[in-house]
């Protein structure tokens, strides 16, 4: 079993970090310009190398530098769900909900606004018992990823108008309590290998509700998991 260096665990938090910062490759001369790792440009690609065995980094061509697998991001996802704060959205203790189904309509809206407008990511609410699904952020999102995300995104947005497949869909995923998270090839859909879902049960009045957000991998990890952990 191969046991990891600091060194070699240091130079992983860099190649995620950077990756979900700029979404480029990162070489070992680059790496060695911006962080002082006190080692030559030879020393770190071996440590690349053995990081690339181990499935935790990939060469999207011959020649480049180390992007991030999905295994190493769920390792990276999984630490900080034990590190994150919550992050607790402004006014979300202060409404009485009861079963007015126009007050609840309206706390849905609120609720799936704020986590989009927080988070910059498409925000979700799934009632699927009173058949109440609400989505948010879809403009923002597309400003931000336009030139990457391709036809892509017109599959995500059919997806989210069709309410009674979107549940099933949600539903389907192997659910626990807290904050999950699916990443890239975990999301089953093929056109949703390139994002991530971050996703949160309810279980109110013994019905089940769900609220989350569908982004890319780059994103903000650390915020956006304490955003959906801490809105309910």
């Amino acid at each position: 079993m191969t046991t990891l260096t600091p060194r070699n665990i240091e130079i992983l938090r860099i190649i995620v970090e950077e990756y979900i910062l700029t979404w480029e490759v990162l070489g070992s001369k680059l790496l060695l310009k911006k962080y002082d790792l006190g080692v030559s440009s030879a020393t770190v690609r071996n440590d690349m190398a053995l990081l690339e065995k181990l499935e935790l980094v990939y060469q999207p061509y011959n020649s480049a530098g180390r992007l991030p697998t999905a295994k190493w991001l769920r390792a990276f996802v999984s630490y900080l769900m034990s590190e994150t704060p919550d992050h607790f959205l402004e006014e979300k203790s202060s409404m009485s909900i009861g079963s007015d189904i126009a007050k609840l309509s309206d706390f849905v809206h609120k609720i799936t606004y704020e986590l989009a407008k927080n988070t910059r990511e498409i925000a979700f609410f799934l009632i699927p018992e009173k058949h109440i699904s609400e989505h948010s952020g879809v403009a923002t999102f597309l400003r931000k990823n336009h030139k990457r995300i391709g036809d892509d995104i017109y599959n995500i947005i059919k997806m989210l108008e069709d309410k009674v497949n979107f549940s099933s869909f949600i539903q389907a995923f192997p659910i626990h309590e807290g904050v999950n998270i699916f990443i890239g090839e975990e999301n089953i859909l093929p056109y949703l290998k390139d994002y991530t879902i971050i996703l949160k049960p309810l279980s109110i009045e013994g019905q089940k509700w769900y609220v989350g957000i569908i982004g890319g991998l780059k994103m903000n990890y650390s915020f956006n998991i304490s955003a959906v952990r801490g809105i309910i």
